[in-house]
């Protein structure tokens, strides 16, 4: 039977393991990065469970990294700074021409991002397919869908069946004798 090529409970390769993880490489990454199959490395890992600490301890950490800065960026108001510099005749002598500095606004997508993955009312609210609304309780106000037409595509008898669907035959009775009026 063949040597293994690490020792894959020591310390050492554990804490190996650990940085590669904490540096963003994939399983795959990893595997090669230590000299073996992606294959072997994804059975190693199902078996021992100290690999599989030590490869989710280095993604915990930086995990919560980017959760902060994806939370920093979605609130808003982080500073960016841009600086144009004309390069003087010597070493050190940049001259600056232009600087700005802005505030980045809010990132609705980040925001609803977040939220999916950390309010449970929010998840269930997209995953139902509806949209939380607090004048409704979440529920349908109308019933009948909004149609879309151009009046010169449809007979008159057509279109006023569907503005009477859509608005009611006692609004549009009372439009029409507005408009008579008039």
């Amino acid at each position: 039977m063949a040597k293994p090529k690490h020792d894959y409970d020591s310390e050492e390769f554990l804490n190996r393991l650990e940085e590669l993880a904490r540096k963003g490489y994939a399983d795959k990454e990893i595997a090669y990065e230590i000299n073996i199959t992606p294959t072997y490395f994804s059975d190693l890992k199902r078996d021992s469970v100290v690999i599989s600490e030590a490869l989710a301890r280095g993604r915990a950490k930086v995990n919560n990294i980017v959760r902060q800065r994806l939370l920093a960026v979605g609130l808003g108001g982080l500073k960016t700074k841009r600086t144009s510099k004309r390069k003087g005749m010597l070493e050190g002598d940049d001259e600056v021409i232009y600087e700005e500095e802005t505030e980045l606004p809010p990132n609705p997508n980040v925001l609803m991002t977040w939220l999916f993955n950390h309010d449970e009312e929010w998840r269930k609210a997209t995953i139902d397919g509806k949209r939380l609304d607090i004048t409704s309780d979440g529920k349908e106000i109308n019933a009948n869908p909004l149609v879309f037409v151009s009046a010169s595509e449809l007979p008159e008898d057509q279109l006023q069946g569907l503005i009477k669907a859509q608005i009611g035959e006692d609004n549009l009775n009372a439009d029409s004798s507005n408009d008579t009026g008039s």
